[in-house]
């Protein structure tokens, strides 16, 4: 019988964003780390070993604030979105916001879906809206790593560069109809939700309630 999955989340850094520890028997991911890397650090030492890797939601400098310093402490591969990729690479507006980040520039980029090559199996599922090259992690079709596609009761913010809503919506509509409704959905900010949740109370999902097959 397989290990049981176990997911963490630690709000990190001054925009509170949720950084997930993913940990499956003696294996781990890390997604999203957003900033204080020596927490991170500090809980794989607890555990008693590395994490596989780091994967990033999107290219906004609160999701990657810690990816740096943590893969150079770890020496593990970083996953993000191609057309996000040069995001991180310049500090992805953090500079803008006030903020010192430290670039990563080698980073795997991801382009369409793919099934990630990692200890734990990891789906990649293109979902722009928020940004142009934003993933969802699916881990199974019990866990999705949503970034800041939607949150409990909201939606990602889509006035930032390459911020889209038809897109956005479409990306969520895309998940509703793939995934169960019982589907965990770790936000990038704020707790946990479901899809079935958000489907039937989120105030920005109208649309999907009552045309879930339109294209916008």
């Amino acid at each position: 019988m397989a290990d049981p999955l176990e997911v963490f989340a630690l709000p990190l850094g001054p925009l509170q964003a949720n950084c997930f520890v993913v940990v499956q028997g003696q294996t781990g991911l890390v997604i999203d780390p957003g900033d204080e890397a020596g927490v991170i650090i500090s809980a794989f030492t607890e555990l008693g070993f590395a994490p596989a890797a780091v994967l990033v939601t999107h290219g906004h400098f609160d999701h990657f604030g810690g990816v740096a310093p943590l893969a150079r402490h770890f020496q593990i591969p970083v996953y993000i979105g191609a057309l996000d990729a040069s995001q991180m690479a310049d500090g992805g507006f953090g500079a803008m916001a006030g903020f010192d980040i430290e670039p990563v520039a080698d980073a795997v980029t991801i382009s369409g879906e793919q099934t990630l090559a990692l200890p734990i199996e990891v789906l990649a599922v293109p979902t722009p809206g928020h940004s142009r090259g934003a993933y969802t992690f699916a881990l199974g079709e019990t866990h999705l790593f949503v970034g800041d596609l939607i949150f409990q009761g909201s939606v990602g913010r889509t006035d930032l560069p390459g911020g889209d809503m038809d897109a956005l919506l479409n990306s969520i509509a895309g998940l509703v109809r793939r995934f169960p409704p019982d589907a965990a959905v770790h936000c990038g900010h704020g707790p946990d939700t479901s899809l079935g949740r958000e489907l039937a109370l989120n105030p920005f999902l109208t649309p999907l309630r009552y045309d879930p097959e339109h294209r916008w």
